[in-house]
């Protein structure tokens, strides 16, 4: 177990050998959520040093008069400079800079704006372990096809995970498959994936508590885990 992880998540039923651990919205756990906005430079900066994570993950929205911007709560679109000014956001290039190139990016594309000329723009010059680009619509995912080797998609976790054509996905440049709702979680179902050659995901949007998902990804071993419950 990591030298550097938080002493709340230090505990018999969180075992994080072998696990994967992405920081959900840049927390490295559950408690610094009281101490940080979500996505935000300060918070990323932490999460990055912490050997136990993974991936990064970031919100992104696309915003009038600029490329591609950095985006941690508001969805109405408006001049990223009056954003800046007022709630103290960054550009994704500027989080970028201070992400360390060991760690694997994952972007939950909000905004169906972002075009694959602006993520391209934006790595620029970075040599990221993985760059992860993920949305729950495969037919808006099409626009990135034929993006460079270290970029992979992940179809973003909703209600109809159990129903895709994995091999097709899989063809498609899809490595990582997510599901949302706990009674998604069976063994079938994370077997059809992995045999496909992509990696099952397990966001914990519906989890009640730290034990009950947990429990779940103890039970399955599964791989990929959630900041959310550290």
């Amino acid at each position: 177990m990591s030298s550097n992880l938080t002493a709340s998540a230090i505990s018999g039923f969180m075992d994080l050998k072998d696990k994967i651990v992405l920081a959900h919205k840049g927390y490295f756990g559950s408690e610094c959520r009281n101490l940080f906005r979500e996505n935000s430079k300060e918070v990323i900066k932490i999460s990055t040093t912490k050997d136990y994570i993974s991936i990064i993950e970031l919100d992104i929205y696309c915003y009038h008069g600029t490329a591609i911007q950095y985006h941690f709560a508001l969805k109405i679109p408006r001049e990223f400079s009056a954003l800046k000014n007022k709630y103290f956001v960054s550009s994704l290039q500027e989080i970028l800079e201070i992400i360390t190139q060991n760690k694997a990016v994952f972007l939950d594309i909000k905004d169906t704006n972002i075009t694959k000329e602006d993520i391209l723009g934006a790595f620029h010059g970075k040599n990221f372990r993985e760059v992860i680009l993920g949305n729950k619509s495969v037919s808006f995912l099409k626009r990135f096809n034929e993006m460079p080797k270290e970029f992979a998609k992940c179809i973003n976790g909703n209600i109809f995970c159990g129903f895709y054509d994995l091999s097709k996905l899989r063809n498609n440049n899809y490595k990582y498959l997510e599901v949302v709702f706990p009674f998604q979680i069976k063994t079938r179902m994370k077997e059809e994936v992995e045999e496909s050659g992509m990696e099952f995901r397990c966001a914990g949007l519906f989890f009640l508590s730290k034990k009950s998902y947990w429990n779940r990804i103890n039970r399955y071993d599964i791989k990929h885990i959630s900041s959310d419950f550290l």
